[in-house]
């Protein structure tokens, strides 16, 4: 039986900004995408601090270090009609956020969108020092919500992430849409 059910953040709660941002400030962008892959990697891990990430990002975009995050944050838009439809489904079940995140910039955004009363628990990677699709993170996530792995749903939109959920033993769907998401959840038999 189904007791809990775990969103990502980016590209699925909220637009990702980062990749948006970068798309528009990086003309190079294909050829630079690995280097900020990677520097998207470390932030969301905790092996650099937020300050070395804005320098990096800030230095390979010529953007000005004040710019960075105001204009990242602004591209970042909420999905208004999935947070609906976690409120429905908080009724019925634990809500989790499992994210791969900049910790500081996350904190900000639960804050201004007031996010934090749709979540039981919220794991976000650089706190942990783990990233998606580490194991550990899905488990960690489980732990804290105090269900079992065969007990939860994992939402995410990249699919090695969803690999990673599944090989956690856990039901993952691809996000594309929120219908495609209502379909996948009442495959399993949620009750929206």
């Amino acid at each position: 039986m189904i007791k809990a059910i775990l969103f990502d953040f980016a590209g699925v709660i909220g637009a990702d900004g980062y990749w948006i941002w970068l798309k528009e400030k990086v003309l190079d962008l294909e050829d630079k995408k690995s280097y900020f892959q990677s520097l998207s990697e470390k932030i969301d891990r905790g092996d650099i601090t937020n300050k070395e990430f804005i320098e990096a990002v800030a230095k390979e975009s010529k953007s000005s270090l004040k710019i960075v995050w105001p204009e990242i944050f602004k591209k970042i838009i909420i999905n208004a009609e999935l947070l609906n439809l976690i409120s429905q489904l908080k009724k019925k079940y634990r809500i989790g956020l499992l994210t791969n995140y900049n910790y500081i910039w996350m904190k900000e955004l639960l804050k201004f969108y007031k996010l934090d009363k749709y979540f039981d628990v919220k794991v976000i990677s650089s706190f942990y020092k783990m990233i998606k699709p580490n194991k550990e993170i899905y488990l960690k996530t489980l732990e804290l919500l105090k269900v079992k792995p065969e007990e939860a749903i994992f939402i995410d939109d990249r699919l090695h992430n969803v690999d990673g959920g599944e090989n956690a033993g856990i039901k993952s769907f691809l996000y594309t849409t929120n219908q495609k998401l209502k379909e996948d959840l009442k495959s399993c038999r949620i009750i929206i």
